[in-house]
């Protein structure tokens, strides 16, 4: 079957880009990804020919720094659409807050003057940016949606430098970055649609596994902890919801393929409320053979894992009625991502001695 198009993702090798590229050959189109060292895009193309996908359908090119103006012009060209998933910085090891914020607005800028000289078939530029950019520092109880914005973390990051801590850094980032996105949309008008997508805490099983448990995203550290048999955490201080990475990755392809509909809208996506302790009861029930503590059964979260009241939430019923399709069950994301996870415990004990 020949392929309706080329779609580009950039940071191909990241977690949520390969169940990108998945969802984007499942569509029928061939898949471009930028990658800032070769070797770990070329896993994500085995990996994707081991699923059955023709190699020719799967290009990786190389950008070894994304925030230079020009940096995506090569592999814009000639694409249908473009989702754009790097992020320049690892906060976890940032050294300047500053540079955080100014890396993650330079390289979304760079993708977007270079889909200007992509060519007249580029229909549409999707942006994946965070709940961080709708919920303040420190967050207020309430239900937000996508007419909330973030406008306290960046002020935060120019007043206290990194001491305002790797998570506000990335709230920051992230919101800078997006209000560029808009803003050269408003500016420039462009012929292609533009969209931006905010999620909250990904889980799910990846789509290219990790060489060791180090390489575990940050964001999959709660679920980790509960398989490893560590004790069972407090409730994250922001808030314990989760959307499964499978579901992020078909909104940003569908808003990709839906221009008209998706042109000037952002889609917040979040689909239960958990925590520490309904991983732990869910695993307990459903894995046995694994070593989870206890905790206090039933303690902390909703049979439903709805949000429970006082929390910051997320109402996400517009992009629910956009696409057509509700989310991953709870239940399933936390098995699925716990059934990948458990492959790294033999290199956890390992590590401990």
């Amino acid at each position: 079957m020949t392929p309706r198009g080329t779609i580009l993702i950039t940071g191909l090798n990241g977690y949520l880009a390969g169940r990108v590229a998945e969802a984007v050959l499942k569509a029928g189109y061939r898949v471009r990804g930028t990658v800032r060292r070769l070797t770990t895009g070329l896993r994500v193309q085995e990996a994707l020919i081991e699923l059955g996908y023709n190699r020719d359908l799967v290009e990786v090119i190389q950008v070894s720094d994304i925030t230079q103006p020009s940096a995506f012009d090569e592999a814009a060209l000639g694409c249908t659409a473009i989702i754009h998933t790097a992020t320049p910085t690892d906060v976890s090891g940032m050294t300047d807050a500053a540079e955080v914020v100014r890396s993650a607005v330079s390289s979304t800028v760079a993708v977007l003057h270079s889909a200007e000289k992509a060519g007249p078939q580029l229909q549409s530029v999707v942006y994946m940016s965070s709940s961080a950019a709708i919920f303040n520092t420190p967050p207020e109880a309430k239900v937000h949606t996508e007419r909330d914005w973030n406008t306290t973390s960046e002020a935060l990051v120019d007043r206290l430098g990194s001491e305002a801590g790797a998570l506000v850094s990335y709230a920051a980032s992230k919101t800078a970055a997006e209000k560029a996105f808009w803003k050269f949309r408003d500016e420039r008008k462009p012929g292609f649609a533009l969209a931006a997508v905010q999620a909250s805490w990904f889980i799910g099983p990846p789509m290219v596994p990790w060489e060791t448990r180090d390489q575990i995203p940050y964001c999959l550290s709660l679920v980790w902890k509960v398989v490893a048999g560590e004790d069972i955490p407090d409730p994250l201080p922001v808030y314990d919801a989760t959307i499964d990475v499978r579901d992020v990755a078909r909104v940003l392809v569908w808003a990709a393929l839906h221009p008209k509909e998706a042109d000037g809208e952002r889609y917040l996506c979040s689909a239960a409320s958990g925590g520490a302790q309904a991983i732990a009861d869910i695993l307990s029930k459903h894995m046995p053979g694994l070593q989870v503590k206890r905790g206090n059964p039933g303690i902390g979260y909703k049979p439903d894992y709805s949000d429970p009241e006082g929390v910051t939430a997320f109402g996400c019923s517009k992009v629910v009625k956009a696409t057509g399709q509700g989310w991953i069950p709870y239940e399933t994301s936390v098995l699925d991502t716990a059934g990948v996870l458990q492959q790294y415990l033999h290199s956890a004990v390992s590590e401990t001695r």
